[in-house]
């Protein structure tokens, strides 16, 4: 089969297309003839080997959709023609944490794909089946591929762990990307007033599109004081924090009293200052957010078919192009998703 393999991290330039032996699925393992991978910036982070987890050769991708073309020894509930997509890990689903609807937090099982688990940079792919979700026959394969680290990243986001509620003020950074994009719409759909940071004029258009009802053009992330000026003084009362260190000053300046910071990004995986003082006499909550379970991306799936939320998959290009598609999702030449096809097997 084709894959783009990483031999080496570093730059864009070294994901390569090579032909590789197509994987065997193994007991409770699929084999997915992948249709479609979309490129997350955590591929990006992961290629230039700052991920430890990750071992080279690898072949990276966490969001792959395609259709089951082998099935392995005892693996219930399911068959050849399935349609699938997968999580960003797995989780074993019998530990306390699972139990407790923390799955993303599981330690018993916690690989993820295109990094201790192949990905979908790839014909084929085996993925076990703890870590799939079923796609609905009315999605298209390249957004059934971005749904779960999308929309499925801004519903653990904003409904699990921020609670946004309706009425409220939230804030996103890195907001034309496509978990910002899909926090847009779902903060939108819940009843909550968005205020959408962009660093760029060119992405405006599809901010407002997606329904931002503010928009702050901020080319050197300094937005605190434009953000406490559109609340009248107030601050946000949630804020999404996908671009991470680079933002992160500036959004515990914008907050409200009470306000709730969710963490859910670190692009540069940089750390930051923080003081301590603001934290407690504005109360303040920072909290983390990691993946997704694979209840939220049913439900992801579900808002998705019912067309509540709008899936942004800017282009599709060949795998081949896998190279060059990092290169431009890390000069910000991307609002939404960019999704790989591998050529037909």
């Amino acid at each position: 089969m084709e894959a783009v393999v990483l031999r080496q991290f570093g730059s864009a330039e070294n994901l390569r297309l090579e032909t590789v032996p197509v994987p065997r699925p193994g007991k409770g393992e699929v084999l997915l003839r992948v249709h479609a991978c979309g490129v997350c910036y955590h591929d990006v982070i992961n290629r230039r080997g700052n991920l430890p987890r990750t071992h080279v050769p690898a072949i990276l991708g966490h969001e792959a959709a395609g259709e089951v073309v082998e099935v392995g020894p005892d693996t219930p509930g399911w068959k050849v023609g399935d349609r699938a997509a997968t999580l960003q890990r797995m989780s074993c689903g019998e530990c306390a944490l699972c139990l407790a609807g923390r799955n993303s937090l599981c330690k018993t099982d916690n690989r993820f794909f295109g990094e201790e688990l192949q990905g979908g940079y790839a014909q084929f792919m085996v993925a076990p089946v703890r870590g799939l979700g079923r796609v609905p026959s009315s999605l298209p394969w390249a957004v059934a591929a971005t749904v779960c680290c999308t929309l499925g990243t801004a519903v653990h986001t904003l409904r699990t762990r921020a609670r946004v509620r309706a009425g409220e003020t939230v804030l996103i950074t890195g907001a034309s990307g496509g978990v910002g994009l899909a926090a847009v719409q779902l903060a939108k759909e819940d009843g909550a007033r968005v205020i959408a940071i962009t660093s760029g004029e060119a992405k405006v258009a599809a901010l407002k599109e997606a329904g931002a009802d503010e928009v702050i053009v901020s080319r050197g992330l300094d937005f605190g004081s434009e953000a406490r000026r559109r609340t009248s003084g107030n601050g946000v009362d949630v804020a999404v924090e996908i671009v991470g260190s680079a933002t992160f000053d500036q959004t515990l300046k914008s907050m409200a009293p009470g306000g709730r910071v969710v963490v859910v990004g670190n692009l540069e995986s940089g750390v930051v200052n923080l003081n301590p003082g603001l934290v407690i006499v504005k109360e303040l909550e920072i909290l983390g957010a990691y993946a997704t379970t694979r209840e939220e991306l049913d439900e992801s799936l579900r808002l998705t078919a019912a067309g509540k939320i709008r899936p942004f998959v800017s282009e599709e290009v060949a795998l081949a192009e896998a190279g060059r598609a990092h290169f431009r999702l890390e000069n910000r030449e991307v609002a939404g998703r960019l999704v790989l096809v591998p050529p037909e097997a």
